[in-house]
């Protein structure tokens, strides 16, 4: 509530919305106070998140210049941030899709993966190990029938990439 509080009195955009801390938003989503408490309340706050530049804390540090003293620190990152915020503002239910794959379980009972974590770390496997999309597809289809009938496993890899792209 404290860190609502002091982004909220120290909010130079004017803006009722605030970038929500949580560990799935990691300060890229911008929401209201409600909304981030309630973030906050079922997710872990993002421990990483030490300064609160985000938020209206001031930050001490040199930034870096370019042969021409130009500032050069963080520019492309915040053109990224920039362009990725106004993807998501443009069609906001992409990131709502993602949120969910990232709660729902893999099938009823199961408490090690989401449907999101299963789909990351099969095609991280996929990536390392240079398989084509037809054997990941095969290997995917394989999981669906091993697993409970209530599983949320894409069907193909074309679905896998479609829900990590």
């Amino acid at each position: 509530m404290e860190l609502i509080k002091f982004a909220l009195e120290n909010n130079t955009e004017g803006s009722d919305k605030l970038p929500c801390p949580c560990y799935i938003c990691q300060n890229l989503m911008y929401d209201k106070a409600d909304v981030i408490l309630n973030h906050l309340s079922k997710r872990q706050f993002d421990r990483t998140y030490t300064c609160w530049h985000r938020h209206g804390e001031k930050r001490e540090e040199t930034p870096s210049k370019d042969a021409q003293g130009h500032n050069t620190e963080g520019d492309r990152l915040e053109d990224m941030m920039s362009q990725f915020v106004q993807k998501l503002d443009d069609n906001p239910d992409v990131i709502e899709e993602l949120l969910s794959d990232s709660e729902k379980p893999l099938y009823g009972g199961c408490s090690n993966y989401t449907k999101l974590a299963a789909v990351l770390k099969l095609y991280n496997l996929k990536v390392a190990h240079s398989w084509t999309d037809k054997s990941f597809t095969a290997l995917l289809e394989l999981l669906i029938d091993i697993l409970p009938s209530d599983n949320v496993f894409p069907r193909s890899t074309y679905n896998a990439k479609k829900m990590l792209c």
